[in-house]
């Protein structure tokens, strides 16, 4: 049986949106920040986040190698930070 390998085009797509998008994020936070409304919540939400998502995409990934499908962990990984990224987009254009 052949070895599964990831699906590296998909994967790039995937994370050149995700890239886009993280950076939309990165430029509202940075305004909300600097206009001093909620300034200290944002920036301690946005640590906060960030280490949370590390650690959910690190055990997303390795539950992947552990189910015998390690050709899906860096999409399962990714798909953590996606998540993130969109609900933040979404939270901060209201």
């Amino acid at each position: 049986m052949a070895r599964k390998r990831p699906n590296w085009p998909g994967l790039l797509a995937d994370t050149v949106r995700m890239g886009f998008e993280a950076n939309l994020v990165i430029a509202m936070r940075l305004a909300k920040i600097a206009s001093g409304a909620g300034a200290k919540a944002e920036s301690r939400r946005m640590v906060e986040e960030k280490v949370r998502a590390a650690q959910q995409a690190s055990v997303s990934a390795a539950r992947a190698v552990l189910s015998g499908k390690a050709h899906l962990a860096p999409k399962r990984a990714l798909s953590v930070y996606e998540k993130r990224v969109r609900k933040n987009l979404r939270r901060l254009t209201k």
